[in-house]
């Protein structure tokens, strides 16, 4: 295969332009910034570092001992760790503990079967304005716990979480239903992240 002069020169020209837009950076310039480049980088804009959520099981709004649906045995104790809105959304975190009679102390214990097998789908209700919220849908998958891999043992408290479109009125608090035959949850405080 033969190249004309006038296509190698074209090829050398383009071959230097691109050393120019990558390669124009020496070690002096990567290690002029002050501290760690990577840890500026993954902050966002407003200057947050990169963190994990601390849910303390202990740490809860409210909470009530309930039965399993179905069940005559199994009870699940059911707390509010927050209610938290940022920006478009409001996110629920609940610390869920199972006390299953039915089953030994090292098998797991789903947020589905801790529901009794029913959906899990909490709905935020702002009766003054006469709105319920549930959890935002996605191409058929609700932006909540997977609930039947978010799982634990009897006695050990799992957190779940529900995400949900922030309030549309200036609203403080929301009664919370989780459950059709469990007594809601009222006057749950919403705060802001």
């Amino acid at each position: 295969m033969v190249i004309s002069p006038k296509l190698g020169r074209g090829l050398a020209g383009a071959a230097l332009c691109l050393l120019a837009v990558t390669g124009c950076s020496s070690p002096q310039d990567s290690d002029s910034k002050s501290g760690d480049s990577s840890a500026e980088e993954a902050g966002s804009k407003d200057g947050a570092k990169p963190g994990v959520e601390k849910v303390d099981p202990d740490d809860v709004i409210a909470k009530q001992d309930v039965k399993v649906p179905g069940s005559d045995e199994d009870e699940v104790t059911v707390a509010i760790h927050s209610l938290v809105v940022d920006g478009k959304t409001q996110t629920l975190t609940m610390v869920v503990t199972p006390h299953f009679r039915s089953v030994g102390d090292d098998e797991s214990i789903s947020i589905y079967d801790s529901w009794g097998e029913n959906k899990f789908n909490p709905q935020l209700i702002d009766a003054d304005n006469l709105k319920v919220y549930s959890p935002i849908s996605d191409t058929y998958e609700e932006w909540t716990s997977d609930p039947v891999f978010t799982k634990t043992t009897n006695n050990q408290p799992v957190t779940a979480w529900a995400v949900f479109k922030a309030p549309e009125n200036d609203i403080d608090s929301v009664d919370i239903r989780l459950q059709e035959s469990w007594p809601k949850f009222t006057d749950i405080p919403i705060t802001e992240s």
